[in-house]
């Protein structure tokens, strides 16, 4: 008990501030590790940016095909209803 109250209240060294910046720069990404993790970022979302590419045409391409189907269902509808008309009272 008596070291932390003697590390508490002992005053702050330049030598012992230098070695507490030291660590904390230790700690701390260099400029290199830090472009390297955003190439990594940005080849990511390279593809994800392709990938959601294709999605989006896919999608589209289902949105033309029910669109079509939708269009000769109602196509169908309006016939048969224009023939079975004159039979129901």
């Amino acid at each position: 008990m008596e070291n932390k109250k003697e590390n508490k209240n002992s005053k702050m060294t330049l030598e012992k501030l230098a070695v507490m910046v030291a660590r904390g720069f230790d700690k701390t990404a260099t400029k290199e590790e830090m472009e390297t993790g955003f190439r990594e970022v940005r080849s990511k979302l390279s593809e994800h940016d392709g990938r959601f590419g294709k999605l989006e045409c896919q999608v589209d391409e289902m949105h033309d095909i029910l669109k079509r189907f939708e269009e000769n269902d109602v196509l169908n509808l309006q016939k048969r209803v224009q023939i079975e008309r004159p039979f129901t009272r």
